[in-house]
């Protein structure tokens, strides 16, 4: 506490220091662990804007990552109260770009929600925008009275709280980005079911997809999507309702065949899905190992099916291309990305339910020398990476924060110069 500083003062200051720092790192954090997830939500954004095009999607990733990781830094300074003056002042630059953001969310709701907190917590978009004015206003107390409260770590250890956070964020982000999110907030994680068992034999309506083109919105049905021209902007209501209800698999013919897929009564006890979320050319590069992995998944008893995000004519195109021995369904991008973070994921199921996923574009021909490569597949996804990640970085936060109280106690007061 500084000398002289009141006690409502001080309080007042690490209220607001909390408060912020935990939104800040909420924030960060869950954008950092699905950075996928984190591109979509601003692909969306670029397409209600006309901008899809124009943006290349690595400069989108590069700015999704140090989005996630400014805040991430900015929450933990914060928090715990590091670069008084200028962690604030971090956050209000970025509650001037977001409070205009979400008052135009508010007015011309371009989209479902804002992804402030990724998949982790989903809030209106007025709640967005009043906690935005709620942060805002603790900010300036925070910067105003910063002085009241001393910071947890001395002033010459606190750009080591800067390094060992980025390192932390670079590190979930590129896991998630390469292979899954190191936690996985989505409705299909390890250990659940693709259908729900409970309304199968209720007839479900159709997902229907918005998409725009000329400044027009259009609502389509999954089974019949329009061509390129088209852009994606959002789901419909019922396909934002589809992942409660479990992923609508189409036939050719327009049938969901997924309670027959993945239900455990019907489908084989194990079984390898190939989803593709994003079809094209660069994803065909990988059609002959698929097909390796389905004769090898053949041979030991194991079912293999691709889903791929398209449907009618340019369904057929792509297994002309791809050639694939394996039975091929279409499904909606929007549910496909749900369950697996990847242009092309690879979704092993056993009794129907997800044992583990990993994105295709990782997985080396060489695995199929294990000898059990499908139970032996290390899983990033089901919560012992974050574990392990995350008590790594809070234990070097508590040895920094051992190494700066003890160096307190051994500084001498400097003794003033007789007259």
């Amino acid at each position: 506490m500084s000398a002289g500083a009141k006690w409502w003062k001080v309080a007042a200051v690490w209220f607001a220091r909390i408060i912020t720092g935990v939104t800040f790192i909420l924030s960060g954090w869950s954008k950092a662990v699905d950075p996928h997830g984190f591109v979509f939500k601003i692909e969306e954004y670029l397409n209600v804007w006309g901008l899809s095009d124009i943006i290349p999607v690595d400069i989108v990733l590069i700015g999704a990552v140090g989005l996630s990781l400014f805040e991430l830094i900015t929450g933990i300074l914060l928090l715990t109260g590091s670069l008084r003056r200028s962690a604030p002042i971090c956050g209000l630059a970025m509650m001037a770009g977001m409070l205009p953001l979400t008052a135009y969310i508010v007015i011309a709701e371009p989209v479902a929600d804002c992804g402030c907190f990724g998949d982790l917590m989903v809030i209106s978009n007025t709640a967005t925008f009043v906690k935005n004015i709620i942060i805002t206003a603790l900010l300036i107390v925070a910067l105003i009275w910063r002085k009241a409260a001393t910071p947890l770590y001395r002033p010459g250890l606190q750009w080591l709280v800067i390094v060992i956070t980025a390192i932390y964020g670079i590190v979930i982000a590129t896991i998630g980005w390469q292979f899954q999110p190191v936690v996985d907030f989505r409705p299909y994680g390890t250990g659940r079911s693709l259908v729900s068992i409970e309304d199968e034999n209720i007839e479900q309506p159709e997902p229907g997809y918005i998409y725009a083109k000329d400044g027009e919105e259009r609502e389509f049905p999954m089974s019949a999507l329009p061509d390129s021209t088209w852009t994606f902007v959002r789901p419909s209501a019922a396909a934002a309702e589809e992942a409660v209800a479990g992923i609508a698999v189409f036939d050719s013919d327009g049938n969901d065949v997924a309670p027959d897929l993945f239900n455990p009564e019907y489908c084989d006890s194990a079984m390898l899905v190939l989803a593709v979320t994003e079809p094209g050319i660069g994803n065909l590069t990988r059609s002959r190992l698929a097909n390796e992995v389905y004769d090898y998944a053949t041979d030991h008893g194991v079912a293999m099916v691709g889903i791929v995000a398209l449907s009618g004519e340019t369904l057929q195109q792509w297994i002309e291309l791809a050639n694939p021995r394996y039975e091929v369904f279409s499904a909606s991008d929007t549910s496909l990305k749900e369950l697996v973070r990847g242009s092309v994921g690879l979704v092993y199921l056993k009794d129907g339910k997800v044992t583990w996923k990993r994105n295709f574009a990782t997985i080396s021909p060489d695995f199929l020398n294990d000898s059990a490569p499908f139970e032996n597949m290390k899983i990033v996804d089901d919560g012992h990476v974050a574990y392990w990640l995350s008590g790594t970085y809070i234990l070097g936060m508590l040895v920094l924060a051992g190494i700066s109280t003890l160096t307190k106690i051994n500084i001498r007061p400097r003794r003033k110069k007789q007259a």
